[in-house]
């Protein structure tokens, strides 16, 4: 037999050998752990959901005249906030600008929310943004 064709016919046996090997270094027992496919995971336990509660707001201690005045400021600013919106003719606005107003009535509605729990800083800087952002959109429409 020619050397190319023992050198062929070792390369074909060569898994097997390893294979031999393998089980006769592990033993029997093992030989199924080795070949058996490994198990899944555990899948993990499922995810208990705590019942919605709102959360606590989370804003800086004021006090009682700068609570007012934040209250008074931003009811002002929401109603000038909508005041201008109300002039806005949205058929005639571009992508960008229909995504600003969006935008502001969002900011706007962000902001009564925050009056309504109380927050008058947050329902401050919302209304600050909305009346803004309308003042801007409206300059920009001219």
């Amino acid at each position: 037999m020619p050397a190319f064709e023992r050198k062929h016919l070792l390369a074909a046996r060569l898994p097997g050998v390893v294979l031999l090997v393998a089980v006769l270094l592990m033993g029997c027992a093992d030989l199924k752990a080795l070949l058996a496919p490994t198990p899944p995971p555990p899948s993990a336990p499922p995810v208990k959901k705590a019942p919605a509660t709102p959360l606590p707001v989370l804003s800086p201690q004021v006090g009682r005249e700068d609570e007012d005045r934040l209250k008074r400021e931003a009811s002002s600013r929401i109603q000038r906030a909508e005041q201008i919106v109300q002039q806005v003719d949205q058929g005639k606005l571009v992508k960008e600008q229909q995504e600003t107003f969006s935008t502001i009535q969002s900011f706007l509605a962000k902001a009564k929310e925050a009056l309504s729990t109380q927050d008058f800083q947050r329902a401050f800087n919302l209304s600050d943004k909305a009346q803004v952002l309308a003042e801007e959109l409206v300059r920009n429409l001219r």
